[in-house]
């Protein structure tokens, strides 16, 4: 299978001073002992995208540690239609800048124009189990790869509100506040809607691509949505402008907005059972996670123009030898170019003929070119 990214080089990044890897298959496999550098190369290829890549670190932990004081500096070569896109990211003044083709990007959202980063790693085992927050983060980013608008939306609610709080604590200007509030009303149902009909498409993609892994229902619940199915859109913003305008004292006195889309909580249940997401096993949580990734890999195959790629760190050993063949199985069907991370080589059999492994030790990668007999 052709690879996506042809090409990932990393310069005074984490624990590698220079790294240059070519990739000619659409499964790249790294494994080697904890500690050996494999999760720093996804963290690179996580990189470029809009967001904090998959560890979330600030700009200076980037750093090569053994020259801390070098600045960091990534490169990704796409193919795309026999067409070569050369992108990069650095660090300048605490900030991280992008270049495409060489060109300096404006920001760091055209880099999701052109490819589109998922990942699982061991951290989002928590993640139906942990603060609310992590699970709506994780799902706004999926519904942020579906309405590519998602997430400026997101962006600019927050200012909003931020802003309204301003207002209401210091300024007190009651024409402002009004305007404020209605356009944070409009932005509200905005967010709603995209995550209605993201869960709307997900559901479809569940029901039009059988999967071993468990499906579960997913939805979402808070005072906004509760406002917008009560009384439809257009008056909806206006219900909620109304009552962001009576929060007003209690907003100001506890500096929070009260009626917001940024509380809403993402629910996850058993399809059949029922039973919420946390209260269900960890195997069963994991396989949620798995299937919800799948699906959203699906669903960015027809409704983007970028590249959908998928990072799994060392996900493979928390699974038994039938769950990793039914997950080979869907990846090969779904024709992602992704990257694996694992302590131990066997892990990956059911991939051999369809991969390029390499071996990672103390940050030295070699290509393994005879995967042993299995």
């Amino acid at each position: 299978m052709k690879p996506d990214i042809l090409k990932l080089s990393c310069r005074n990044f984490r624990s590698y001073g220079m790294l240059d890897l070519n990739f000619s298959s659409k499964f790249v496999v790294f494994f080697g002992e904890n500690g050996a550098g494999k999760t720093n190369i996804l963290e690179a290829i996580s990189l470029f995208s809009s967001d904090r890549g998959l560890r979330k670190a600030g700009i200076a932990d980037l750093n090569y540690i053994k020259a801390a004081s070098f600045s960091w500096n990534l490169e990704l070569i796409l193919e795309k239609d026999q067409y070569k896109t050369f992108l990069s990211t650095n660090a300048q003044n605490g900030r991280r800048l992008a270049k495409i083709d060489n060109s300096n990007a404006d920001s760091l959202s055209k880099f999701d124009e052109m490819i589109w980063i998922l990942w699982v790693i061991p951290s989002m085992n928590n993640i139906f189990i942990g603060p609310t927050a992590d699970r709506r983060s994780f799902f706004d980013h999926l519904v942020s790869g579906y309405d590519k608008r998602h997430k400026t939306a997101l962006k600019t609610l927050a200012k909003l509100q931020k802003e309204r709080l301003h207002v209401i604590f210091h300024r007190k200007d009651e024409a402002w506040l009004n305007v404020l509030e209605r356009e944070i009303a409009e932005k509200s149902i905005r967010i709603t809607q995209s995550r209605l009909q993201f869960i709307e498409i997900l559901e479809e993609t569940f029901r039009k691509h059988p999967s071993d892994f468990l499906r579960p229902n997913v939805g979402i619940s808070g005072a906004v949505e509760q406002i917008y199915e009560t009384h439809g859109e257009e008056n909806s913003v206006l219900e909620i402008a109304d009552m962001l305008k009576k929060c007003r004292p209690t907003d100001s006195e506890k500096q929070t907005t009260s009626i917001s889309c940024q509380k809403t909580f993402w629910q996850v249940e058993h399809q059949k059972t029922t039973l919420e997401a946390e209260k269900c096993s960890t195997g069963e949580q994991k396989a949620f996670l798995i299937s919800i990734i799948l699906a959203a890999l699906r669903i960015y195959q027809t409704t983007r123009t970028g590249i959908p790629v998928l990072l799994l760190d060392d996900l493979m050993m928390h699974l038994d030898k039938s769950r990793r063949k039914s997950l080979v199985t869907e990846l090969v069907s779904l024709n992602v170019q992704t990257f694996f991370t694992g302590t131990d080589q066997y892990l990956f059999e059911d991939l051999y003929g369809e991969t390029q492994i390499y071996h990672v030790k103390k940050s030295i990668c070699t290509a393994i070119t005879t995967p042993p007999h299995v």
